[in-house]
């Protein structure tokens, strides 16, 4: 699926039928590694339309010029949920950067959203005052050899709290080259306005009423965890559950428990689908 807007095009990969889910990545990837990790749950499940989206300026979405922002970044994402469920509700997950865009979705149309996943959010305000927990392995596997992989690949496996040879071919085939086809010139863009213009707290109600799963990792050194506790209180239907054994690849590190807290989910959503 692609659709064109007035500033860009978005990209979306479509599996499945059923009640709309918009599944977000995080920064400087694409869809394949949300696939990756989110397929083998939606196996034990069915009634959901899974639509992957490449963010702006990621993968085989475009941004032109005029997209400078993170508002801008999420104006574009909100006219393609505009474009792609025109009478429907959606639900909502995102990992990463692309938790923090589920967040401004789910604060600017509350009506349209049903429920809504963030995967490793947190740390977008650098001036946040949260410090971030001291990177740690702690499940290393010394079989990998830097030469067996790229230099890519291997950077983000020493960032792991749980290594293992299956992470990193996933790393190696779909993180690596998502990466490569990130647009540097729109990142740089952004970077001078990373944060959003309006606080996520600031509705009239300030707070998002429908089923929430929030998961982070303890040892999480890119986003932390202290942000999204700080938050919970914006989400009252809202399960937090922050994972040991898990830093910003929480989905491969901790595939169990992933798992059974993605169904739990689901299941809470799916009272208000349809």
């Amino acid at each position: 699926m692609d659709i064109d807007l007035p500033n860009g095009r978005i990209h979306a990969e479509l599996v499945g039928e059923g009640t709309p889910i918009l599944i977000l990545h995080g920064g400087g990837l694409d869809h394949r590694h949300m696939m990756e990790a989110l397929e083998p749950v939606f196996e034990r499940t069915e009634g959901w339309r899974r639509v992957y989206v490449d963010l702006p300026g990621h993968g085989r979405s475009v941004a032109d010029d005029s997209v400078r922002t993170q508002d801008d970044v999420l104006d574009m994402l909100s006219a393609f949920v505009s474009r792609a469920f025109p009478e429907e509700r959606c639900a909502l997950i995102g990992e990463s950067r692309g938790s923090y865009h589920a967040m401004g979705l789910a604060h600017k149309r509350p009506d349209d959203v049903i429920g809504m996943m963030l995967i490793v959010a947190g740390g977008m305000d650098p001036g946040s005052g949260n410090s971030l927990p001291e990177h740690r392995t702690l499940i290393p596997d010394a079989s990998v050899r830097p030469a067996d992989v790229s230099a890519e690949a291997m950077a983000r496996f020493e960032r792991l709290v749980v290594q293992s040879p299956e992470i990193l071919e996933k790393i190696e085939r779909t993180k690596v080259p998502a990466a490569r086809l990130a647009d540097s010139d729109l990142a740089g863009r952004i970077a001078q306005a990373f944060t959003f213009s309006f606080d996520l707290s600031s509705r009239p109600d300030k707070v998002f009423d429908r089923p929430c799963l929030i998961l982070n990792g303890r040892q999480d050194a890119i986003a932390g965890y202290r942000d999204m506790m700080d938050a919970l209180e914006l989400y009252p239907r809202a399960t937090l559950a922050v994972l040991d054994r898990a830093g910003h690849s929480l989905a491969w590190e901790q595939p169990d428990l992933f798992e059974a807290l993605t169904l739990e989910w689901l299941r809470r959503v799916s009272e208000f689908a349809g």
